[in-house]
């Protein structure tokens, strides 16, 4: 399974509709894939191309309810107001412990997030 995380300066981008770039990960080895420059045209572009590249789960910061309909629409699962270092938030997600407090984006620090809304 691929997993992809938005990246900006070696950090969780924060804000995924105007993200540039996603660190593609393989679950089965565990290893980085490859670097891949998003399409800038707007944010569904960018979920089509995660598509296209086989991408099952998304990382990411901020993201808009109607990007997050589309993705789940598309087949992506998304693991939204997430922050933290690449290398860090990749452990996590691997251990399953990427819903600690400390990966989630500032405001969001005790809550729990379900469906990506805090409640």
């Amino acid at each position: 399974m691929k997993v992809a995380i938005t990246e900006w300066q070696g950090r969780v981008a924060p804000v995924f509709d105007v993200a540039g770039t996603v660190l593609i990960f393989e679950t089965k080895s565990g290893e980085m894939l490859e670097t891949a420059a998003l399409p800038t045209l707007d944010p569904r572009s960018k979920l089509v191309f995660l598509t296209e590249q086989g991408i099952h789960v998304l990382i990411c910061g901020a993201i808009t309810r109607r990007m997050r309909e589309y993705a789940e629409m598309l087949g992506i699962r998304i693991n939204p107001f997430v922050s933290g270092e690449i290398e860090e938030v990749w452990s996590a997600w691997r251990d399953g412990t990427l819903d600690e407090a400390c990966y989630s984006m500032p405001g969001c620090r005790h809550c729990r997030r379900r469906k990506g809304q805090c409640k």
